[in-house]
């Protein structure tokens, strides 16, 4: 932990360090970026350019002239404060035509120990502007060009007023700091907290200087020093800010806390000790008599409970008593369950017997009918042919739990038959069926109790009626839509559909009308189970008072695989649990 917080401090301090160095170097960035722009203006508003047409032409003499460029420039650098100093050069001119600053550098000073600095950049044909640095001083340096002919006639040249390019750069961890542009052949000291060492160790860091980089560069420059180099990449030049970094105060934090640390151990020792005696006699000791007890029941051993002397506390003897509790009920709900299980299966497995014998009761009804045709009955004849594949549909002989729509629908269409014969033409039957779905696998018998549900509590309502089935899809899902008209839900009806759909205990009551609400319940479930909770039935009020119930299936090609391989895994998870009984 220790450790822990060491590191923290130290990336905190360091995180603090660069985002310091990161905001100076964007500061001075910033203000040298609007010092170029300043001195940009001149050319772009054609003053100077103007004046120099004039002179050309000889409208005006040198003097006059030299008035002309004077003011004009005295009106952009001398009273702006990020400039100390401006000089012009006309064109073919070895000597400046005009000089002006407001500190105590003189003219011949400039002369003497600039002018011939300049004379590369002031005989070259560039017109960016360029940042050079000259005996700790920092000019700017740009070639005036005419717009429409882009010839040269002057070069312009002013110096940064450091005072203000430096101001409210501070770095508290900083013992100084220096700045350097482009080539980095010379740098410029950024205060003077400690001359000496800045002049010792920033050689050393703009050794490193890149300009092609936009990087930023740590050294251990002594041991007492850190350096950090930031270069960074701008439109009209490259500059390096280099900052020296006390480590003695970079590390202050990181000392105060070792002390701390030093004085809570040697606080915490005996607490400590004590500490360890006591919770493993109140706690240790209490959670593994426990833990056995838990890995006894984990293992199958049902009832398991902690026996042995009390618990040292009222709280662990509490925990205890309730766990011993706990095991035996769990017990007891465990072989009550098993018990249960089995009764079922025998009730199961009797109801099974107790069921009519399938082939009995088809052989029947294909007597009834040869009787009915040899007698001439065609009605009777089809209404008993739409009965037996009624009845052979639900009896599903070959036990599959999926099949073709088009069987269900065939189905449904059978059992359409039969009921038309009761209603005669008071039902109205209008099917909506997307054909590229008939042979899409879905679950047995969904449809035939939507159609029995709309019967009994729809049409057997009005005089006339009207089922409509529309069954279509989209990218997901299928959908089966029964519209069927009657009088309009109520929403005391609703409250009973939604308590029926979910399975609410008692919801279903002994009336007419119960095998339909089974129905309805039996098909949401099976498609509940089969697919996932975000599939099932829904029935709702739709317009014009009909009553809208709509199954929604996964649009999928490949339902048994997915089926399959959900059934393995729901009885992997199953047998993974179930110790008893497997």
């Amino acid at each position: 932990m220790v450790f822990s917080y060491r590191n923290e401090i130290l990336e905190k301090s360091e995180m603090m360090l660069n985002l310091g160095i990161e905001n100076v170097t964007s500061t001075l960035s910033q203000r040298i970026d609007e010092a170029i722009t300043a001195s940009k203006k001149p050319s772009y508003e054609g003053v100077c350019e103007k004046a120099w047409r004039k002179y050309r032409k000889g409208e005006t003499n040198k003097n006059q002239f030299y008035q002309d460029i004077n003011n004009e420039l005295k009106s952009k650098f001398y009273i702006d404060k990020k400039f100390s100093m401006f000089t012009f050069y006309l064109e073919g001119d070895d000597e400046p035509l005009c000089y002006s600053a407001n500190n105590e550098f003189s003219y011949l000073s400039y002369i003497e120990q600039i002018h011939g600095e300049m004379k590369d950049l002031i005989e070259g044909h560039s017109s960016d502007a360029v940042l050079r640095v000259v005996d700790g001083r920092i000019y700017i340096v740009r070639n005036m060009y005419t717009v429409t002919k882009y010839i040269k006639f002057g070069t312009l040249i002013v110096e940064l007023n450091q005072d203000q390019l430096f101001r409210n750069i501070q770095m508290d961890l900083s013992v100084n700091a220096a700045i350097c542009f482009n080539d980095g052949e010379e740098f410029v000291l950024v205060g003077n907290q400690d001359e000496d060492a800045s002049l010792k160790y920033f050689p050393a860091l703009f050794q490193k200087y890149d300009k092609n980089k936009d990087d930023t560069i740590q050294m251990d420059l002594s041991n007492s020093y850190k350096g950090y180099l930031k270069e960074k990449k701008c439109r009209d030049y490259n500059v390096g800010v280099a900052f020296l970094v006390s480590k003695a105060l970079f590390y202050e934090s990181l000392y105060n806390l070792y002390k701390i640390i030093a004085c809570i151990i040697l606080i915490l020792i005996p607490v400590l000790m004590y500490g360890v005696k006591f919770l493993n006699k109140q706690v240790s000791i209490p959670v593994s008599r426990m833990i056995r007890a838990s890995e006894a029941i984990e293992e199958g051993q049902l009832g398991t409970v902690v026996e042995g002397e009390n618990m040292p506390n009222a709280e662990f003897s509490y925990l205890m008593d309730s766990f011993n509790r706990m095991s035996k009920q769990v017990k007891y709900l465990f072989d009550y369950a098993y018990d249960e299980k089995l009764a079922r299966r025998d009730a199961k497995i009797m109801a099974l017997q107790a069921q009519i014998n399938p082939h009995f009761l088809n052989n029947t009804l294909e007597m009834m009918n040869w009787q009915a045709r040899m007698s001439g009955d065609t009605t009777i004849s089809k209404m008993i042919e739409s009965l037996s594949t009624v009845l052979d549909y639900r009896m599903d002989r070959a036990g599959s739990r999926l099949i073709n729509l088009a069987e269900e629908l065939h189905c449904a269409d059978a059992y359409f038959y039969i009921i038309s014969m009761r209603f005669g033409k008071r039902l109205k039957v209008e099917w909506k069926v997307d054909d590229s779905l008939l042979q899409v696998k879905v679950p047995r018998l969904i449809l035939q109790p939507l159609l029995e549900n709309a019967v009994v509590h729809g049409i057997e309502q009005v005089k006339n009626g009207i089922i409509e089935i529309q069954i279509f899809h989209d990218e997901t899902k299928i959908y089966v839509k029964v519209f069927n008209s009657g009088k309009p839900m109520t929403r005391e009806d609703m409250e009973k559909i939604n308590a029926i759909l979910s399975g609410s205990p008692g919801s279903i009551k002994a009336e007419p009308g119960q095998h339909t609400s089974l129905g309805i319940r039996n098909v949401n479930e099976r498609i509940k189970l089969i697919y996932g909770a975000q599939y099932g039935l829904s029935i709702t009020p739709g317009e014009d008072g009909k009553t809208e119930s709509v199954i929604t299936l996964p649009y999928e090609k490949e339902l048994d695989k997915e089926e399959e391989i959900n059934r393995q895994k729901a009885q992997k998870e199953l047998q993974s649990t179930g110790k008893i009984g497997e």
